[in-house]
């Protein structure tokens, strides 16, 4: 019994070699933003402890042995036997160590023609609409069959939608190449059904595609044009109202909520800046409720929703020394507070670069929960971001401060106001009220497909979706991991 349980040593040993060396991704890890999977280093270390100890024990107990019974068949079929009884027990031990994994289920085929490029998503219930400048594509979160698929139309490219579904509908624009987004689409998400159709004056000086440029709440479709800001009947398209910005003036973002538009609005006398400001709306009547002043005193640069309810924007003047900030607001407009982009102790990193990015629906590494903003950060210097922190949306202070444990690449809203973190190729669950960040599954097969500013989506079951802008070859347009 004793040479089988030196043997057993020995067999934990080969366990711990393979299971420790194979879970390294692309044979090679280490350092702040590639670290080594969860329970690799003390597994390689086991390995090699065992290695010693168990050649050691299996020699002296084999000596003994042969000593007392002369041969060489038992101690070597008590050796094997301790070894293959060491494997079962050596797998436990590196699950334990390694913690819960997700592996590769599907990947949806490659993006084709090679010209095209995600710009924006829709999570569904049971499906994924992923809208390319080619038009839309809806799949199966089961299996990733695709359900439907809706061209563009001719020669025009996806460059606007909303940021939400009402009702089963969601609103896209499409736009010709040097020419502004002005053909507007109703579409039925679950049949792939255009349901109408409306030309519209664009607006001029936006590259598509763009985010905030048409919304979806309340039964009415918002769309931005030149001047003024457009409504549609949601199921019909048939247009409601039509509001008039004044001269000189031209809407750059809208938000659409619980029966509320917002709009932030640009001002020009000639080619001089005039002022910045926000606009609500009634967003069934289009009525004029009130007209607020934003604090700016040069044009915009960079104007994102990031929250609908409670409202909050993030604002960056082209001036360097202007606002780079995100500003809160409350059901009356009145500014409530703001919190820098760029502080003493870290930035925030709310997007990534604009060509890595869904461009006309972004995926934010950023999210606003009650009255705090979680968003990615970095340390002065970096330019990936390893840790998320949480900032009072009133007071605009940090109010804690969580390291992730690898470069963050998506955050999203989970059930239950926690937040889900993608860093490192963990999933993490984040409690947005005390920065708590704890530990979940680790991708163990899949991470090498995963876009840097892909959008991470709940499935079922434990089950997750990654959505990649790129899905032309370098990465897939859609990968889902389970456990």
């Amino acid at each position: 019994m004793l040479v089988a349980a030196a043997g057993l040593v020995v067999g934990l040993a080969v366990a711990f070699h393979w299971f420790g060396w194979t879970s390294i991704p692309g044979n090679a890890c280490g350092g702040r933003f590639s670290p080594c999977p969860e329970g690799t280093t003390p597994t390689i270390l086991l390995a090699f402890l065992c290695t010693f100890a168990g050649v050691g024990l299996v020699n002296w107990r084999v000596a003994e042995l042969t000593r007392a019974r002369p041969g060489k068949a038992l101690p070597a079929v008590l050796v094997v036997t301790g070894m293959v009884l060491a494997l079962w027990p050596g797998w436990l031990a590196y699950a334990w160590m390694r913690g819960p994994v997700l592996d590769r289920a599907w990947d949806a085929p490659v993006d084709r023609p090679s010209t095209v490029k995600g710009v924006g998503n829709w999570a569904l219930d049971s499906a994924v609409v992923r809208a390319r400048t080619d038009g839309l594509t809806s799949y199966d979160l089961a299996d990733g069959d695709e359900h439907w698929s809706l061209d563009a139309p001719v020669r025009g490219s996806a460059c606007a939608m909303s940021d939400t579904v009402v009702d089963g509908i969601g609103v896209i624009a499409f736009g010709r190449e040097d020419e502004p987004c002005d053909t507007v689409w109703g579409v039925d998400t679950t049949s792939g059904r255009k349901l109408w159709e409306r030309k519209i004056k664009g607006g001029t000086g936006f590259g598509p595609p763009t985010d905030g440029r048409v919304a979806a709440d309340n039964g009415v479709a918002v769309a931005l044009e030149d001047t003024a800001v457009r409504g549609f009947a949601l199921r019909a398209g048939v247009p409601r109202w039509k509001r008039d910005l004044g001269e000189g003036c031209s809407p750059v973002v809208a938000s659409a909520a619980a029966g509320r538009t917002r709009v932030v609005v640009q001002c020009m006398s000639g080619s001089a800046f005039r002022s910045l400001e926000l606009v609500s709306l009634d967003t069934a009547t289009g009525t004029h409720m009130r007209r607020t002043a934003l604090p700016a005193e040069s044009r915009w640069e960079t104007v994102m929703v990031l929250s609908a309810r409670p409202f909050a924007l993030w604002l960056k003047e082209k001036d360097d020394r202007g606002t780079d900030a995100v500003l809160a607001f409350d059901d009356r407009d009145r500014l409530r507070g703001s919190v820098k982009v760029s502080g003493r102790e870290e930035d925030l990193r709310m997007t990534v670069d604009t060509a890595q990015g869904f461009d006309a629906r972004p995926a934010l590494r950023a999210a606003v929960v009650g009255d705090v903003l979680v968003t990615a950060v970095t340390k002065p210097g970096e330019a990936v971001p390893g840790a998320v922190s949480g900032y009072g949306l009133g007071s605009g202070r940090r109010l804690w401060h969580a390291g992730t444990g690898g470069p963050v690449t998506a955050l999203t809203r989970l059930p239950g106001n926690r937040l889900a973190v993608l860093a490192g190729g963990r999933i993490g669950s984040l409690d947005p009220r005390t920065g708590h960040l704890a530990e979940g599954p680790l991708i163990r097969e899949g991470t090498d497909d995963v876009a840097e500013a892909a959008q991470l989506v709940p499935g079922r079951d434990g089950d997750w979706l990654l959505v990649n802008p790129d899905g032309t070859g370098v990465t897939p347009p859609l990968l889902r991991v389970s456990r």
